[in-house]
């Protein structure tokens, strides 16, 4: 997982709209709608850790849980799309799967470097506010304890502005070692994991942007 190689860039596939996976209908989200309460039976530790404003049209932590609650690694993306407490997501349930089966975790946070609610990413322009500040509380509160970090959030991430920031974040509160990506992108953004393999090998993402030289390409 720690091993460092070159890795080919790659540019991100088009978004493609939610779709049924595995026998389920995944949730999407129009930008800034409200996600639905979650049902009564929710495993209240899933409810507890799962963070949302007060008109749930933000939310800042996703979590999951099948072993120790306190052992986790998270997920930095992009943007929440419709997952909730009781339901999931294509990108959300692909990290939940790489953490139960080969990442070696208990349970997993999915983040976010923006906290708006919305499944595609051409309608953020339509919203004014695109991030609450305590979503940079809970980034730097959660990716602190994590086991390690994962990031992924992808050329459009990088382009709202939000990214530098999130960074910082990450450089204060993490070992540069423990956050990792699934390579870079051309402007050396880092992949977003919804068109990875779920055993794709995941990489030093401070290392990569230093072996790549110039950074983040502005464009």
């Amino acid at each position: 997982m720690d091993s460092l190689k070159l890795f080919p860039e790659h540019e991100e596939p088009p978004a493609k709209p939610a779709r049924k996976g595995r026998g389920k209908a995944y949730a999407t989200a129009t930008i800034g709608s409200s996600a639905p309460l979650p049902a009564s039976e929710v495993d209240p530790i899933v409810v507890e850790r799962t963070v949302f404003n007060a008109d749930r049209t933000h939310r800042m932590t996703l979590f999951r849980h099948w072993g120790d609650v306190d052992d986790y690694a998270c997920g930095i993306c992009m943007n929440p799309s419709g997952a909730a407490e009781d339901v999931g997501d294509p990108t959300v349930d692909g990290m939940i799967r790489r953490a139960r089966t080969h990442w070696c975790v208990g349970s997993y946070y999915q983040l976010n470097v923006m906290s708006i609610r919305g499944t595609y990413s051409a309608d953020l322009a339509k919203t004014k506010v695109v991030n609450l500040p305590e979503n940079d509380e809970w980034i730097a509160r959660i990716a602190a304890k994590a086991r390690f970090v994962v990031v992924g959030w992808g050329v459009p991430g990088q382009k709202s502005g939000r990214a530098e920031a999130v960074e910082k974040i990450l450089r204060e509160v993490c070992e540069p070692s423990k956050v990792l990506c699934f390579g870079l992108n051309k402007d050396a953004s880092p992949i977003h994991p919804l068109y990875q393999r779920t055993d794709a090998q995941l990489l030093p993402f401070f290392a990569l942007r230093e072996a790549r030289g110039s950074g983040i390409a502005r464009s």
